[in-house]
């Protein structure tokens, strides 16, 4: 997937990422592994700034769209979009933890619940964020808006995801899919 420091027809580039990182550096973010605490706090200010992205984002009624919007050593920043009967799949985060707070529409969000088998769910509309740990298992799907759209940060930056199968017994793994495959099979599309 192409970066917003990458993208080239995006206008005003030197501005946006000059935004970010004024906006990042405001948080006063420590170096190392961040909290899910920390990450709600940088989903939530950048969402703030839809001008930092909203023009974008693309509606893509095929594939669940995202960009990257920024990397650091410590965590990756990226704008997702959601259209209709899109979603995420079972999958965990490769060791990250995350958050995400949705900017246009909601997400219905169901998750391995603390027992391991069964499955819990809630909704986040606009503005709600939502913070999980790095074993947290979950599917995440369109639920308004067209498109619905999230800010997502992760940390450590994510390595890759691993994708799930749900039954009765609870979640089986099913295939690790490498970062490095998912942004070349975004590039390619």
């Amino acid at each position: 997937m192409m970066t917003l420091e990458t993208q080239p027809t995006a206008p005003h580039l030197e501005e946006r990422v000059a935004a970010l990182d004024h906006i990042l550096s405001g948080l006063n973010l420590p170096g190392g592994r961040l909290t899910e605490v920390a990450l709600q706090r940088i989903v939530i200010a950048v969402a703030g700034r839809p001008e930092l992205f909203d023009d974008l984002v693309v509606a893509d009624p095929a594939h669940r769209w995202w960009l990257t919007l920024r990397e650091a050593d410590n965590f990756d920043l990226r704008v997702l979009s959601w259209e209709h009967d899109q979603t995420s799949d079972w999958h965990d985060h490769g060791g990250s933890a995350g958050a995400y707070v949705v900017t246009r529409g909601s997400l219905r969000e169901r998750f391995r619940a603390a027992d391991g088998v069964t499955v819990s769910e809630r909704v986040a509309g606009a503005g709600k964020p939502v913070a999980f740990e790095p074993a947290h298992v979950h599917d995440v799907t369109y639920a308004s808006g067209s498109p619905a759209v999230s800010i997502h940060a992760y940390s450590p930056p994510l390595s890759g995801l691993t994708y799930y199968d749900h039954g009765p017994l609870g979640f089986v793994a099913r295939e690790v899919v490498p970062e490095e495959s998912r942004r070349a099979f975004e590039l390619a599309r």
